[in-house]
């Protein structure tokens, strides 16, 4: 009869964490049936591809509602100069434009992305004290995740800010496996890795394979998150966009002006106001 697979709240993993040098040994260090397989090229191959092919689609999808965006906005731009226009969105009732595009019709400063907002955040654990090497604030991300306790050892095998990318592009990917978390400290840049440790002992490829595909993964992991924290504003701006233009679209006297004074604009805003969403 197979045992099931252990896994950690937060609570329960701080206990783990927090236990005696010889629980610790047991729960936490890879000594766990499988934690000390390599990971082969035939699996290691496959997961890899799939891991960056994932990100792309990702981040040319967030990237295609961006470029929308932008163009709902640069036509709007066009058209907000012309007074009779505004005086029909008053009279029709529709004056009252999103504020996600009245930002970007002025090009406010608020519109500062997400991603520069965490690059401007400390690093990961500043000021604290690693837990038994893991970092308290990767123990605070994952505690809604069920966890592997064997990814703790995994974690401890590189530095705290590098423990806080794995934990965000696991739980980004939907995948809280002991396999990608093996796959991303393999594939960590050797500055930050932990003294002593070498990726080799996990994965069975040579130090050329690392030294070719870890800045492919490094800089395609970097912009994957970079598309994840600006995922959340931009699917608002294009739910409230879509909306506003449905109902630009739905207006009969509003269709028969832009149709006749902005032709060009029409046609953006009739192609572009109910764009696909973000998968």
């Amino acid at each position: 009869m197979m045992r099931p697979k252990r896994r950690l709240t937060r609570e329960a993993a701080y206990q783990a964490l927090h236990g005696s040098a010889q629980r610790h040994a047991r729960e936490i260090v890879a000594d766990q049936p499988g934690s000390k397989e390599k990971l082969f090229a035939p699996k290691l191959r496959p997961a890899y591809k799939a891991a960056c092919g994932r990100k792309r689609d990702f981040i040319r999808a967030t990237e295609e509602v961006e470029r929308c965006l932008a163009r709902l906005a640069e036509a709007l731009r066009v058209i907000m100069n012309d007074k009779e226009f505004l005086s029909l969105l008053m009279s029709e009732g529709l004056a009252t434009i999103p504020n996600c595009l009245v930002q970007r019709l002025h090009n406010d400063p608020k519109l500062e992305t997400a991603t520069s907002k965490h690059a401007g955040m400390s690093p990961a654990g500043a000021g604290q004290q690693p837990v038994s090497g893991i970092c308290p604030d990767v123990l605070a991300f994952l505690q809604d995740c069920f966890v592997k306790v064997k990814i703790f050892g995994l974690l401890r095998h590189v530095l705290p800010a590098r423990q806080m990318e794995i934990a965000r592009l696991m739980v980004a990917m939907e995948r809280v496996t002991f396999t990608y978390a093996k796959i991303l400290v393999a594939f960590t840049p050797r500055p930050l890795l932990a003294e002593g440790f070498d990726p080799t002992t996990i994965a069975n490829v040579s130090e050329g394979q690392l030294s070719a595909m870890t800045p492919e993964l490094g800089g395609l992991s970097s912009e994957f998150l970079g598309a994840v924290e600006r995922r959340g504003s931009v699917s608002l701006e294009l739910v409230a966009a879509s909306r506003y233009f449905e109902r630009l679209m739905d207006n009969s006297k509003v269709v028969r002006y832009l149709a006749h004074n902005f032709p060009d604009q029409f046609e953006e805003f009739h192609s572009l106001s109910t764009p696909s969403p973000i998968r």
